[in-house]
C-alpha cells in the first residue's frame, strides 16, 4: 500500500514539473535568453513567414540586376560621288599630267571623303576612234578602275562626231564587260546600283543618240527599282540658263516625271554650268511631292586651266547634297554661275 502511494506521488510530481517547464517555455518573451532559474536555455527565432522570405529574395535579385541604358543607332555616314564631265580636250591635247592628277586626287581623297562612285556624263575623248586619246584618258581611269566603281555613258565625241558609230565605244573593256542585264544594246544605255549612308541608289543613263530608243527599257528599270533613289545621266539635258536642250524636255516628260524615285539628273556637253529645279506633284493633289534637280557642268578648257572634277557629298541625315568643283591639277576651285559660289548645297535632294 505504501509503495503504491509513493508511486502515485512520484508520478504526480513528474507531471507537475513537465507542466511548469512547458508553460515557462511558451510564456517566455521572444528573444529572451535563459535566466538560469532551473529551466533549460530556450532561444526563440523571430517569426518569419514564407511570403516575407520570398519577397526579400526577389528584392535582392532586382537590386543586383545591372542597369541597361538604351543606345541610339549611329547616324548614317556621309559619302561622296565624284562626277567627271567632258575630259575630251585633255585626251586630245595629251594633257596626261592633268588626267593623272585627277586620278591621284580621287584615290588620295577616297577614304577621307568616303568616295563610293565615280560617274562620267560622256565625252571622255575627242574622237572615240583614236586609240591614243583613250590611252591618254586611261591615265586617269586606270588609277580607279580596280579600286572605285566607275559609271559612264557615251557622249557625241566618244562615238565619233561625224561617224556617230558606237562600235569603238562598245569595244572598250569597261563597256563590253558590263553584265547584259545591266545594259541596253550592250552599253548604249546602262544602270548600276549601290547602297551608301543607309540609302539605296540607282544610277541610270543613256548615251548620245540612244535616249529615245532606250525609253521603255529605262522606265522598266526604274519601276523594278522603285525603292531606290534614282540618279539619271544624259550627255545633254539642259542649257546654262536651265532651259531644256534638244531631247531634254522629252526625257523629262517620258522618264523623269512618271517615276517618283528620280531625284537628280546630271549632264554635260555644253561649256559652263547650269541648274534646273522641278517640283513634281506625283499624286495630283496640287501639292509637290518631290524635287528633281538637274545639274549641268563642263569647265572644259583647251589649255592649261583644266583638270576639273565635281564632288557631290551626300548627307543622309539632312538629305542634302553639297557640290564643289575643283581642279587638283591647278589647285583651283571653280565658281558656279547659278549659285554664285564655289560650293553650294542642294536641300531635300534625295
Amino acid at each position: 500500500m505504501i509503495k503504491r502511494v509513493h508511486l502515485f506521488l512520484l508520478l504526480c510530481g513528474c507531471l507537475t514539473a513537465a507542466f511548469f517547464v512547458g508553460c515557462t517555455a511558451q510564456e517566455m518573451p521572444k528573444n529572451t535568453e535563459s535566466t538560469g532559474m532551473g529551466t533549460s536555455p530556450v532561444t526563440v527565432l523571430p517569426s518569419v513567414t514564407p511570403q516575407t522570405e520570398f519577397m526579400k529574395i526577389e528584392t535582392h535579385a532586382l537590386t543586383n540586376t545591372p542597369s541597361i541604358t538604351p543606345t541610339q543607332a549611329p547616324e548614317p555616314t556621309p559619302f561622296s560621288v565624284v562626277w567627271l564631265a567632258d575630259t575630251q580636250a585633255m585626251s586630245y591635247q595629251n594633257k596626261t599630267e592633268a588626267l593623272e592628277s585627277m586620278g591621284q586626287w580621287i584615290m588620295r581623297e577616297r577614304e577621307n571623303r568616303n568616295i563610293r562612285y565615280v560617274v562620267q556624263t560622256g565625252d571622255m575623248v575627242d574622237n572615240g576612234f583614236k586609240p591614243r586619246q583613250w590611252e591618254n584618258f586611261d591615265v586617269c581611269y586606270d588609277q580607279i578602275k580596280n579600286n572605285i566603281p566607275y559609271f559612264m555613258i557615251a557622249g557625241n565625241h566618244d562615238i565619233g562626231v561625224k561617224l556617230q558609230d558606237y562600235s569603238a565605244y562598245l569595244a572598250r573593256p569597261n563597256v563590253s564587260s558590263i553584265p547584259r542585264r545591266n545594259s541596253f544594246e550592250r552599253g548604249r544605255a546602262v544602270y548600276a546600283t549601290f547602297e551608301a549612308g543607309g540609302t539605296k541608289f540607282l544610277l541610270l543613263g543613256a548615251g548620245w543618240g540612244s535616249e529615245v530608243m532606250a525609253v521603255s527599257w529605262m522606265n522598266q528599270v526604274l519601276k523594278e527599282h522603285s525603292e531606290y533613289v534614282a540618279i539619271l545621266l544624259f550627255h545633254s539635258y539642259i542649257y546654262k540658263d536651265g532651259t531644256y536642250r534638244g531631247l531634254g524636255s522629252r526625257m523629262f516628260e517620258e522618264i523623269v516625271k512618271p517615276n517618283p524615285n528620280v531625284r537628280l539628273v546630271l549632264c554635260g556637253h555644253l561649256r559652263g554650268n547650269g541648274v534646273r529645279v522641278e517640283n513634281i506633284d506625283d499624286t495630283n493633289d496640287g501639292i509637290a511631292d518631290r524635287t528633281v534637280t538637274a545639274l549641268m557642268y563642263n569647265y572644259q578648257v583647251y589649255g592649261n586651266n583644266c583638270g576639273q572634277l565635281r564632288l557631290l557629298t551626300f548627307d543622309p541625315v539632312a538629305r542634302s547634297i553639297t557640290v564643289m568643283t575643283y581642279s587638283p591639277y591647278t589647285d583651283r576651285y571653280f565658281r558656279d554661275d547659278h549659285f554664285k559660289a564655289t560650293e553650294f548645297t542642294l536641300k531635300d535632294a534625295f
